[in-house]
């Protein structure tokens, strides 16, 4: 293991920089650290597990991004309460809510210092990853694709550009950025349109490598952890303006589901011949900081729900009109059917609980799930569409959770 040199040091361990006061709305504070956590966690396990040193550097500076929209949110909510005792309490979820952000954040910094000092999983395993998974991560230089605009490589390529390093800097969930030859690019899609996109325009294909059957297990579950950390981040930034008490009973569920299948990665990692010390070391390290990321999101679902602060958040927060509710499965049915026809409205399918495994749904796995009686799935929708959206399920079968 390397030590850090001087210069890294020095910006893991820098004093954050004073906050400006920026005229933004909560609304729109919140919608960026949203987009920003999922930044965060994509691009902080991606740095990890393929030892990308590049991003990993440069994670400590994603952690300042977080961190000055997040005291705008802070002195958005000082400015409107808290100025006795009789309102301070109303504040309260907020100032948890910036706390549970910096938890995530420090969370994937400590893996970033990792890399940074030599500490992270056999390359291989990440060929490994690749081989068995539906969705990869890539590293694109802007030369080759220098001029275009961001929405037209995921218009022609089917890719989506999760985020722009330019000259030290980051531009998260970029849409209408134009592409610089500097640039560095981070894309995500299926892997047939990653590599064909890689192809195309004269890079590597991702190499693979293939996996032994326990390893394949292992890396499954490291798959579903990450996609249920995507959804949790969704479901804590709606239901810190909804408040939700029977949203919070399913989500801690799927919390309890998360911690036994970080349980069981654990224990097979441990018994993994095929893994050396370094390896059982850094992927142990990974998912239990994948486990206080979960808990972090699950600490702001988990937000007071008292009347008052339900009111004062539905002002301040400017809810807007989201909601996400939960269904049960009366038949059964093919998911892509239903997400196809939620699509068209406008909505979009969240996550199932079939038994006691929650399954975070995404455009790659959707095609291989099938809903049977009784499970339960997340809807997320506009309040302007409720009683489309109640029509179409009701037409499939599925009825609101009593």
């Amino acid at each position: 293991m390397s030590t850090l040199d001087e210069e890294m040091h020095k910006r893991i361990h820098a004093k954050p920089r004073p906050p400006r006061y920026e005229p933004i709305t909560v609304t729109e504070a919140l919608h960026k650290l949203h987009i920003y956590l999922k930044a965060v966690i994509e691009l902080g396990s991606y740095a990890f597990l393929a030892a990308d040193r590049l991003v990993a550097n440069h994670i400590i500076d994603l952690e300042n991004i977080v961190d000055q929209v997040a005291y705008q949110l802070l002195m958005h909510m000082s400015l409107a309460v808290g100025h006795d005792l009789e309102s301070a309490p109303y504040a309260t979820p907020i100032y948890m809510y910036v706390f549970g952000v910096d938890r995530i954040v420090d969370s994937f910094k400590d893996l970033a210092s990792l890399v940074a000092r030599g500490v992270y999983p056999n390359p291989n395993i990440y060929r490994q990853l690749v081989a068995v998974s539906n969705v990869i991560v890539a590293r694109v230089r802007g030369e080759k694709i220098a001029h275009k605009q961001v929405k037209e490589i995921y218009e022609e390529y089917a890719v989506e550009i999760l985020a722009i390093l330019r000259k030290h800097s980051w531009i998260l969930a970029p849409h209408n950025e134009t592409i610089r030859p500097e640039d560095i690019l981070y894309v995500k899609g299926f892997k047939e349109n990653v590599n064909e996109f890689l192809k195309l325009i004269g890079e590597k294909e991702l190499s693979e490598a293939k996996p032994r059957e326990s390893l394949k297990k292992l890396l499954s579950y490291v798959d579903t952890m990450l996609d249920m950390l995507l959804v949790f981040n969704d479901l804590a930034h709606y239901q810190l303006k909804a408040q939700d008490p029977k949203l919070v009973e399913e989500l801690l569920e799927m919390e309890a589901f998360f911690d036994d299948l970080r349980i069981t990665a654990s224990k097979t990692i441990i018994e993994a011949q095929e893994l050396s010390t370094n390896d059982k070391l850094a992927l142990l390290t990974f998912i239990t900081r994948l486990e206080d990321v979960s808990d972090s999101l699950i600490y702001i679902i988990a937000l007071p729900a008292k009347e008052e602060y339900r009111e004062i958040l539905s002002t301040v927060v400017e809810s807007g009109g989201e909601r996400i509710k939960i269904f049960r499965a009366t038949r059964p049915l093919k998911l892509v059917k239903l997400v196809e026809e939620l699509e068209d409205l406008g909505a979009s399918l969240l996550a199932i609980r079939k038994r006691s495994e929650w399954i975070a749904i995404t455009p790659y796995n959707v095609t291989k799930i099938e809903a049977q009686p009784n499970d339960t799935i997340l809807v997320s929708y506009n309040k302007t569409l409720e009683n489309n959206v109640a029509k179409l399920l009701q037409k499939l079968g599925l009825i609101p959770q009593q």
